[in-house]
């Protein structure tokens, strides 16, 4: 056992007389080794900068005093929680798959989830939300897509996996120069649980924009039509992560069904690259509105994810593609997309990964 040097000579100035006075006589069992409190780095701690609050913890603490010599129940460390993030995940569409036009195909983004609600009163689903499949029970998505004020009126309905074709139903079918392909069946499932990050719109405008839905059973996510994205690694920039140098400016791809420069939602998956854009820059234009783990993307004409899109993810690939990492999560951004100079404003995934593993259950 590492020992921890405590200041003892301090410590009997600043309170020790009245630790022990509050043990002298204490003897209690203790499920663990009653230590000497050196050998107990975390309560040794406590004496640094001693309160009557963090007396009492020790006092508390105290399984054995003799003389002036105190043993306490050391706690235990706890054990490393297994992370239930695949290990297989991001396998998308090689680079040349999402260069230099808008369409994808069925397959090109597996982990991609849409969200169908119900508005009370009118018939049919409304797609106005995406996601991404990070395991096989969670999906990850935008707050302001699960809130209960939102589900009290819209419902939602289902979430759809693997699809690509909103309005094909069964299985989406494309031509090819070879004939039709055509991807195995989407799946539909309801939602078991929402969990809203509890710090949501706390510090200002959908800051920690950020939730996970436990879906109502597992899915299979072996398959080319429905793969988990990859998570970064906590604490890696989105800037660091796309200041490659195989990139001549960092830019990411966002995916989505939302509403398209022709003013209605897409029926087919689309996606667009969107080109980093400083914090510093984005905040002039948002007037200081923009927290740390914001990333700001965009401000290009006709390039920009829109209303529909949110929730769904932002992702990076490497220099020929796959594994995608999924870097951001569509927050909000102008009501009138693609603006010039205005970009959009995405949850940097990267602030959340030990938010997201300690939320995750089997």
């Amino acid at each position: 056992m590492t020992r921890t040097s405590v200041p003892w000579k301090f410590l009997c100035a600043v309170g020790l007389a009245l630790f022990i006075e509050g043990v002298a006589s204490q003897s209690n069992p203790c499920p663990q080794e009653c230590v000497s409190l050196q050998d107990c780095p975390e309560l040794a701690k406590l004496l640094r900068d001693p309160t009557l609050a963090s007396i009492k913890r020790l006092q508390e603490a105290t399984c054995f005093i003799s003389g002036t010599v105190p043993k306490v129940c050391c706690p235990q460390p706890k054990a490393s929680k297994v992370s239930l993030l695949p290990r297989n995940c991001g396998q998308g569409p090689s680079i040349r798959r999402i260069v230099g036009g808008e369409s994808t195909s069925p397959g090109d983004f597996p982990w991609m989830a849409v969200f169908g609600y119900k508005e009370i009163g009118f018939d049919g689903i409304k797609y106005l939300c995406g996601g991404s499949v990070i395991n096989e029970r969670y999906v990850l998505t935008a707050a302001h897509c699960v809130t209960p004020e939102l589900l009290s009126v819209q419902p939602l309905e289902v979430i759809q996996l693997g699809d690509w074709d909103l309005k094909q139903f069964g299985r989406d079918c494309q031509g090819s120069f070879s004939g039709e392909i055509c991807a195995d069946p989407s799946v539909n499932v309801t939602y078991e649980k929402i969990i809203i990050h509890p710090n949501y719109s706390k510090r200002g405008y959908q800051s920690d924009d950020i939730a996970l839905v436990r879906l109502s059973k597992k899915i299979d996510i072996s398959g080319v039509y429905i793969h988990p994205v990859c998570l970064p690694p906590q604490g890696l920039s989105a800037r660091s992560a796309m200041a490659r140098p195989d990139l001549l400016r960092p830019e990411a791809v966002v995916t989505g069904w939302g509403i398209t420069e022709k003013g209605v939602g897409s029926d087919r998956l689309l996606r667009v690259t969107v080109p980093y854009v400083e914090k510093s820059d984005c905040n002039s234009t948002y007037r200081g509105n923009i927290v740390e783990e914001q990333i700001c993307m965009g401000g290009e004409i006709g390039k920009d994810s829109c209303s529909g899109d949110s929730g769904g993810p932002l992702v990076l690939g490497g220099p020929r593609g796959p594994p995608y990492l999924q870097i951001g999560v569509v927050s909000y951004g102008p009501t009138d997309c693609g603006q010039n100079g205005i970009p959009g404003i995405y949850t940097d995934v990267t602030f959340y990964r030990n938010w997201i593993e300690e939320t995750l259950q089997p």
